[in-house]
């Protein structure tokens, strides 16, 4: 094969790659840190509960913004998620909301005997 077939042939391999497989598409869920104490950690789970993203087993970070951020972004694979969220020594269960097939957002506030996992409109 002389050298000119084979650019040629790499050019049009790469101009059909580039034009007609999908690109991958992400999504991001943001969680805003606003308790007033306590630690908490914050997990994306796919349909048939496994985490895909987020905070690991017993991985519990300050959710009151003293760890120098209010703010977490989770990224992770297209696909249908639910957002999870747990307060460290909290006598109440975690949270589960979803299920998502885009960007979300949510709030996470209160204490640990008492504690809100609210959603809201990114773009406000």
């Amino acid at each position: 094969m002389r050298p000119q077939s084979f650019y040629l042939l790499t050019a049009i391999f790469m101009f059909f790659y580039m034009t007609f497989v999908p690109v991958i598409e992400a999504y991001s869920v943001g969680v805003d840190l606003d308790m007033n104490a306590g630690a908490c950690r914050i997990w994306i789970e796919d349909s048939n509960n496994n985490r895909i993203a987020g905070d690991g087993k017993g991985d519990y970070h300050a959710c009151d913004g003293t760890a120098g951020s209010n703010f977490q972004e989770i990224d992770f694979s297209d696909q249908e998620y639910y957002v999870v969220a747990k307060v460290h020594f909290s006598a109440r269960e975690q949270k589960v909301r979803g299920s998502f097939n885009e960007n979300t957002c949510f709030r996470i506030h209160g204490n640990s005997a008492k504690f809100y996992f609210d959603q809201y409109d990114c773009d406000s």
